[in-house]
C-alpha cells in the first residue's frame, strides 16, 4: 500500500510541475518590452560597404552648403547650451535668494535645499547623457531634463531608429526618466 502512495504522490508532483511550467509559458508571452513595432532594420548593422577610392570629390556648391549648415548647426548647439546654462544659473540664484531670506521658516528652507540638490543632479545627468551620446558618434547634442521629461537634440545626419533606441536607453539609464518621457529631436 505504501508503494502506491509514493507513486500517487510522485505522479501528482509531476503533474503539478507540468502545470506550473505550462502556466509560466502561457502567461509570460509578449508582456515585456516589444520592439518589433518600431525596429524593422532596413540595413544590417556591420554590413560591408563598397567604396571607390580612385574618385576624389571636388568641392562644389552643395558641399559648401553642407559646410554652411554645419556651421549653423554648431552655432545652434552653442546657443542652446548657453541658454540652458543661463536658465540654470538664474534658477539657482532665485533659489539661493529665497533661502537667504530671513522671513522663511525652516520647512521652506528644507524644500529650497531639496530643489537646489535636484537642480544640481539634473545638471549632472544632462552632462553625462550628452557625453555618452557624443561617444556613440553624434557630433553634438543638447540635453534638457525638466519636470520628469528628458529632451535631447542631436546633430543631423546620424539619427535612425536603432540610434534612437540607444539614445533612449542612455537617457533612461542616466536620468531615471521613463522611456516614454524621452524626446529625441534631430536638428536641421
Amino acid at each position: 500500500m505504501k508503494f502506491h502512495k509514493r507513486q500517487l504522490i510522485l505522479a501528482s508532483l509531476v503533474v503539478a510541475l507540468g502545470a506550473a511550467v505550462y502556466l509560466n509559458w502561457q502567461f509570460s508571452g509578449d508582456n515585456g518590452f516589444n520592439t518589433t513595432g518600431f525596429l524593422e532594420p532596413t540595413k544590417e548593422l556591420g554590413e560591408a560597404k563598397y567604396v571607390n577610392t580612385s574618385y576624389v570629390d571636388e568641392p562644389n556648391e552643395s558641399t559648401q552648403a553642407n559646410a554652411k549648415v554645419s556651421d549653423e548647426t554648431k552655432e545652434y548647439f552653442e546657443t542652446a547650451k548657453e541658454n540652458r546654462d543661463k536658465s540654470h544659473s538664474e534658477a539657482q540664484e532665485r533659489i539661493k535668494d529665497l533661502s537667504s531670506s530671513s522671513e522663511i521658516n525652516a520647512d521652506i528652507k528644507d524644500e529650497i535645499t531639496k530643489q537646489i540638490e535636484s537642480l544640481a543632479q539634473n545638471i549632472e545627468k544632462e552632462v553625462s547623457i550628452e557625453n555618452l551620446v557624443k561617444a556613440k558618434g553624434f557630433e553634438d547634442c543638447v540635453v534638457s531634463i525638466q519636470n520628469g521629461e528628458c529632451s535631447i537634440v542631436v546633430s543631423p545626419g546620424k539619427l535612425d531608429e536603432n540610434s534612437a533606441v540607444v539614445i533612449r536607453d542612455i537617457a533612461c539609464g542616466q536620468s531615471g526618466v521613463a522611456y516614454d518621457k524621452v524626446k529625441i529631436i534631430e536638428s536641421k
